[in-house]
């Protein structure tokens, strides 16, 4: 049995103002607007979330209207990442989001030098172990400057009941399998792309990406995978890769992870601010343009429904 649900998990953006600040109202709509869609199991501060970027205040405000947002809404249990190169201010941000009665995290490795493996089951120990009551998901990335193996992931979910869950970006197969073989107890999140790999090595779930667009036909991609309908599932693979090819051809490959993902929400909020933090640049009205419409064109199914 693994420790956390089978899902389709999606990241929230967030909207800034021309000054940096966070457009509140757009924030709140946007999740809400994400749980009536469809897409329940949320989380914010990711790779995506900018929760590199924030400063102290700007991670308490956010999560603590994430927080109120996602009860009012009816989602599940709000999810917050803590990324930072100080483990000293990832405890400080957890126990700061205790306050709020939030208690799913995810988190990834300090990346200012990759972490030996003694250094990395002491990021484990020190997170999992200083909050039993909460339920964390280790976000495996490159970026971190090392990759936590299935072998190791093995050993740190005997050692830490309260690791319930992985995301993994990459689509290695020999990683993809030896994730549903070494931890079967975790929860595996896995991209469009890893998903298609996955599904038929075990019980992963969907870390939603390109297919956000369409909460509603996102769940259609993870049912098919999980429940073996192998025509289905080829199928919408089939349109992902096409949808995945229209946002790149459009945008090109040199943008960070949320200047792609802040595209996909405009699709559903037409007055979502493209602009990121500095000094990350983002993408343009012209490149959504684009984007928008070769979906419109090639892959209307992916385009929200209203």
């Amino acid at each position: 049995m693994s420790r956390y649900p089978r899902t389709v998990l999606g990241t929230v953006c967030l909207p800034w103002r021309d000054d940096g600040s966070l457009d509140e109202p757009i924030f709140r709509r946007t999740i809400g607007n994400l749980v009536a869609a469809g897409l329940p199991d949320l989380y914010v501060f990711g790779t995506a979330g900018e929760g590199y970027a924030v400063t102290e205040a700007t991670f308490r405000q956010v999560a603590t209207v994430f927080a109120e947002t996602m009860r009012e809404a009816g989602g599940a249990a709000p999810m917050v990442g803590v990324v930072s190169l100080s483990l000293a201010t990832v405890i400080e941000r957890i126990a700061f989001c205790r306050t709020l009665g939030i208690d799913t995290f995810q988190f990834s490795l300090p990346n200012w030098a990759a972490t030996s493996d003694t250094e990395m089951r002491r990021v484990f120990a020190e997170i999992c172990d200083s909050f039993p009551d909460c339920r964390f998901l280790h976000y495996n990335l490159m970026r971190s400057g090392r990759l936590v193996r299935p072998r190791d992931y093995a050993e740190l979910a005997e050692r830490h009941p309260n690791l319930v869950a992985t995301k993994y970006g990459g689509g290695d197969p020999f990683m993809i399998s030896g994730l549903m073989t070494h931890a079967p107890q975790l929860r595996h999140f896995l991209t469009e792309q890893g998903y298609y790999i996955g599904a038929p090595l075990g019980d992963c779930a969907l870390l939603g990406s390109i297919s956000t667009s369409n909460p509603a036909r996102a769940r259609q991609y993870l049912e098919a995978g999980a429940s073996g309908d192998a025509v289905r599932f080829a199928q919408l693979y089939r349109e992902l890769c096409g949808v995945l090819h229209a946002l790149l051809d459009a945008a090109g490959t040199g943008f960070i992870d949320g200047a792609y993902d802040k595209a996909i929400h405009k699709l559903s909020e037409p007055d979502f601010p493209l602009a990121l933090l500095p000094p990350y640049e983002s993408t343009t009205e012209a490149i959504f343009a684009q984007y928008r419409d070769r979906l419109v064109e090639r892959y209307p199914e992916w385009l929200p429904d209203r």
